[in-house]
């Protein structure tokens, strides 16, 4: 499948390029990412160059995974990235610490679940490590439901499967759920 590029008056979500390489490094070794990501610590340009050039088209290529940089509309600047793997299906996302708290991760989360219930996909996991505030105010915000704590579906980068917490989305209206923790 050829990438497909999503927008909204606040957000544009289109392909991580070369010129992103740098932004990605200097996101991904901040000290708050490590405990919270699956992403190789630390995380070198030779990291952002394979993602960029090797994994981000092979996802799209086979349909397994897609995966977006986040933009604000008109701006070059990387605000983040997300992606949506289709096994499961989940998703996951990360933004610069610039960009937090302005609601654009939540809204790119919205246009990637609605491309994906538009195209007959499945409902959306989500999961983050338990105590990750900033991911479970994207997903409250995003209108997932709570559905618990529990080990993480997938490994963690030492083999580890540490207390998460998991939610869902399913197609339709979207509503804030109560029952979150914190």
């Amino acid at each position: 499948m050829e990438p497909v590029d999503l927008r909204s008056g606040r957000v544009l979500l289109d392909q991580p390029g070369p010129d992103d390489a740098a932004a990605m490094v200097a996101a991904l070794n901040r000290p708050e990412i490590e405990r919270v990501l699956t992403t190789p610590w630390p995380y070198g340009p030779e990291h952002a160059e394979d993602f960029i050039g090797r994994h981000v088209p092979e996802g799209w290529r086979t349909e397994r995974e897609f995966t977006w940089a986040l933009r604000a509309p008109g701006s070059p600047e990387l605000a983040g990235v997300i992606g949506l793997r289709t096994g499961r299906p989940d998703v996951g996302y990360w933004t610069v610490p610039a960009s937090r708290g302005r609601g654009l991760c939540a809204e790119a989360v919205r246009l990637v679940a609605d491309w994906w219930f538009a195209r007959g996909g499945a409902a959306l996991a989500w999961e983050c490590v338990a105590g990750n505030v900033a991911s479970l105010g994207v997903a409250r915000a995003a209108g997932f439901r709570f559905t618990g704590a529990a080990p993480s579906h997938g490994p963690y980068r030492d083999g580890a499967h540490p207390l998460s917490w998991h939610g869902v989305l399913d197609p339709g209206p979207r509503r804030r759920h109560d029952g979150w923790p914190v």
